[in-house]
């Protein structure tokens, strides 16, 4: 019985290097197999790894990226009553021309004295514009005026 399956097994796979056998067709030992290209080692003299004394870096640049600003506020000529400025770096244009600031960006929040305030703060040397909204607590409605970090007074 054992020697009936071998046979069966044999002739189902083919059994032999017969010309007209269905079975794969696998590459004769003659067949040209092309070798890949072999590659060229670069020699380390001829390569250039930069070192920190290769590097050029401009007179007077700066690597921090916070920016320090200064801005001094005055609103006593429009009103002197009890205020307060929060100062933000994101905000939207509404369609009715009106601002809203983006309540997490906030960089500042100061009262006003009198109409007026001074304060420094911090931000990101590559802001392009800020948010300033006064607050008054008798419920006028605030002033909100865009202004560029570069602006050191605010005078409404």
């Amino acid at each position: 019985l054992l020697i009936v399956l071998t046979g069966v097994l044999l002739t189902a796979c083919g059994g032999g290097s017969g010309g007209n056998s269905s079975g794969a067709n696998t590459p004769d030992a003659s067949s040209d197999v092309s070798q890949p290209p072999t590659a060229k080692p670069i020699l380390a003299s001829q390569e250039h790894n930069p070192t920190m004394q290769d590097l050029v870096i401009p007179d007077g640049f700066n690597y921090d990226p916070v920016k320090t600003g200064s801005l001094d506020v005055d609103i006593s000529g429009f009103s002197s009553q009890r205020a307060h400025l929060s100062l933000y770096k994101q905000y939207q244009e509404e369609s009715s021309g009106h601002y809203k600031a983006d309540y997490q960006s906030k960089v500042v929040s100061v009262p006003l004295d009198s109409g007026k305030a001074k304060f420094d703060f911090n931000m990101s040397d590559s802001q392009k514009s800020l948010l300033v909204e006064i607050w008054f607590y008798d419920g006028t409605d605030p002033i909100r005026r865009v202004i560029s970090p570069n602006d050191q007074t605010f005078t409404y």
